[in-house]
C-alpha cells in the first residue's frame, strides 16, 4: 500500500511539473540536439535518491558516512565519460575531465525549512595505496535555497518562493565550457536568470578519467518539508535488491528534471575556473556567548537533579576538518557542507539501566538567531563486525531531535529547558534532552535508543552524539565556530 501512494504522489509531480513552461521534453531535446550540432556528445543521468541505510545494507558502502538521521539525500547516478573505461567505486560516483559539463535541468523541491545542490570529492587515489582514500569533501560553497537562481514557482502555493521552480545547475571545471553550456541554452530558450554554475576547482583536484583520477558524488540535501506528503520528492524505489544494483544506464529523466553528462568531441580552448571565493562565516556578532553563564547554569542543575549518579561530562569538538584541507591532506570529512557547524562528542557506552543515560544540552540556534535550525543526532560508533581485519565505522545516525517542533509537542528542541531553570529567562533559549536505551516513567524530552538496529549489519553499543546547526540567516552559510557556544552531553551512570 504505502508503495502505490508513493507512487501516486510521484505521477502527481509529474503532471504537476508537465504544465510548467519552462521545461518541457520537447525543449530539453531542443538543448541536447543543439549541443550536439555544436560537437558536444550527450548522455544522460538521473537524480536519485541516496539511501545510505539500504546501500550499507547490502554491501554496497562501508559505512554510513556519518548521516543525518532526519534529512534525506539525492544524488547523481551518471553514466562513463565517452572513452572511459576504468569502473568508478561505487554507481553514484562519476570521474571528471577537465574540459566536461554536468547539467542538471529540472524543479527544485517542494516548501521545506532547507535545501542545497554541491559536488563533493569522493575518493582519491595515492601511489602508494591499493585503494582509494575516501575524503567526502565539499568543492565549494553549496547552491542553497538562500541563493539558488530559480524562475517563477510553477505552483499556486508556492508563487513568489524558490521551491517547486524551475531552475538548472551546470558544474563544469572551465570558464568556456560554461560559456558554451549558457549559449546553447538561450538558443533553445532557456532563461540566463535561472542558470547557476557550480565552479569545480580543478587546482586542488586531479581530473581525469584515468584510474588514478578522483571520483566525485554530487550531493543533494533536504530538510522538513512542510507538507510531508512532499517527502516522495525524495523517494524512488531502493538502487540494490540482495546485494545486486538495479539501478543502471541508460538512465531517463524523472519527476525531478533531467541530468545530462556533456563532452566535447573535439578539443576545446579550456580557461580552467579560479578557485572560488568562499562566503565568509563570520559576522562579528558574538552574542550568543554571552549566553555562557546560563549554560554554566544548566550544567550545574543538570548535575544537581542526578547528583545520586556518576557524571561524566564528554569531550565536545568539531565533527570534520575544513574541505579544502581535507582534500589537501586526503582525509576523511564524510560529506561536510559549509552550510552547517559540526560538533561531535567522545564514544560512550550506555547500559540498559534506567540509571545510565546521557542528558544532552545546548542553545537552540534558530532562537539565537545563529541557524535557521539545529538538531542533535545519535550515532552507533561500532566497528563493521563483517569487514574484519579491516576497519571501518558504521557511523549511523539512527535517530535526532530537531528545533522544528513546537514547544508544544514536547518532541522538540524548543521549551525543553525551563524545567531546569524556571527563574532564568534565558533558559528559552536552551535544550536539555535524555538519551536513554528505556522510559520507563514517561519521561518527556526522552529519546530511546530502538532494541532492533536498522540494518542486519549494524549494533548500538558505543555511541556518540552529533550536532549541526544549518545555514546562519545572516550569512546563508554556517555559522561560524568561534562565534558560538559549543553543545554538551554528560553521560549519568550508577555510582559504584
Amino acid at each position: 500500500m504505502k508503495g502505490i501512494v508513493l507512487v501516486l504522489l510521484v505521477l502527481l509531480s509529474i503532471s504537476a511539473f508537465s504544465l510548467d513552461p519552462y521545461f518541457t521534453e520537447e525543449n530539453v531535446n531542443s538543448f541536447i540536439e543543439e549541443l550536439q550540432e555544436d560537437g558536444f556528445i550527450v548522455q544522460q543521468g538521473m537524480v536519485y535518491a541516496l539511501d545510505l541505510l539500504d546501500l550499507f545494507s547490502n554491501y554496497l558502502i562501508p559505512s554510513c558516512y556519518g548521516n543525518n538521521a532526519s534529512n534525506p539525500y539525492c544524488t547523481y547516478f551518471l553514466p562513463p565519460a565517452p572513452a572511459q573505461t576504468v569502473e568508478t567505486s561505487a554507481p553514484f560516483t562519476f570521474r571528471l575531465q577537465e574540459d566536461e559539463a554536468i547539467i542538471f535541468i529540472g524543479w527544485t523541491p517542494p516548501e521545506l525549512v532547507y535545501f542545497s545542490y554541491v559536488t563533493f570529492l569522493m575518493y582519491r587515489s595515492l601511489p602508494w595505496q591499493s585503494a582509494p582514500e575516501r575524503v567526502f569533501a565539499s568543492v565549494g560553497d553549496t547552491i542553497n535555497m538562500t541563493r539558488i537562481k530559480t524562475g517563477e514557482s510553477i505552483l499556486e502555493e508556492t508563487s513568489g518562493t524558490v521551491f517547486n521552480a524551475p531552475t538548472i545547475i551546470i558544474s563544469t571545471p572551465d570558464r568556456n565550457i560554461d560559456a558554451l553550456m549558457r549559449a546553447a541554452a538561450a538558443k533553445v530558450g532557456f532563461t540566463q536568470s535561472i542558470i547557476n554554475t557550480e565552479p569545480i576547482p580543478s587546482a586542488l583536484l586531479k581530473l581525469g578519467i584515468e584510474e588514478d583520477c578522483d571520483e566525485f558524488i554530487f550531493g543533494i540535501r533536504f530538510a522538513f518539508f512542510k507538507n510531508p506528503e512532499d517527502s516522495a520528492y525524495t523517494q524512488d524505489t531502493p538502487v540494490a535488491v540482495d546485494g545486486k544494483i538495479l539501478v543502471r544506464p541508460p538512465y531517463s529523466h524523472n519527476h525531478r528534471g533531467w541530468l545530462l553528462r556533456v563532452t566535447p568531441s573535439a578539443p576545446v580552448k579550456l580557461d580552467p575556473f579560479p578557485i572560488p571565493s568562499m562566503i565568509p562565516r563570520d559576522t562579528g556578532d558574538y552574542s550568543e556567548l554571552d549566553l555562557k553563564p546560563t549554560m554554566d547554569r544548566l550544567e550545574a542543575a543538570i548535575i544537581e537533579k542526578y547528583s545520586y549518579l556518576k557524571a561524566e561530562v564528554l569531550r565536545t569538538g568539531r565533527f570534520v576538518d575544513l574541505s579544502y584541507i581535507a582534500i589537501q591532506n586526503v582525509t576523511d570529512v564524510l560529506g561536510d557542507s559549509r552550510d552547517s557547524a559540526y560538533f561531535l562528542t567522545d564514544s560512550f557506552l550506555m547500559e540498559d539501566d534506567p540509571e545510565d543515560f546521557a542528558i544532552v544540552f545546548g542553545p537552540v540556534r534558530p532562537l539565537t538567531g545563529k541557524a535557521t535550525y539545529s538538531s542533535f543526532t545519535v550515532y552507533t560508533d561500532d566497528l563493521v563486525q563483517d569487514l574484519l581485519p579491516l576497519e571501518s565505522k558504521i557511523l549511523y545516525g539512527f535517530a535526532s531531535v530537531d528545533s522544528e517542533r513546537s514547544a508544544e509537542s514536547k518532541l522538540g528542541l524548543i521549551g525543553s529547558a525551563e524545567r531546569f531553570l524556571p527563574d532564568d529567562p534565558n533558559a528559552r533559549y536552551f535544550y536539555v534532552w535524555k538519551v536513554a536505551r528505556s522510559n520507563p516513567n514517561d519521561e518527556d524530552y526522552c529519546l530511546v535508543i530502538p532494541e532492533e538496529p536498522a540494518s542486519h549489519r549494524m549494533t548500538y553499543n558505543n555511541l556518540k552524539i552529533a550536532f549541526r546547526s544549518y545555514v546562519n540567516p545572516k550569512t546563508g552559510v554556517g555559522p561560524s565556530y568561534e562565534e558560538i557556544l559549543m553543545d554538551k552531553v554528560i553521560h549519568f551512570s550508577p555510582a559504584k
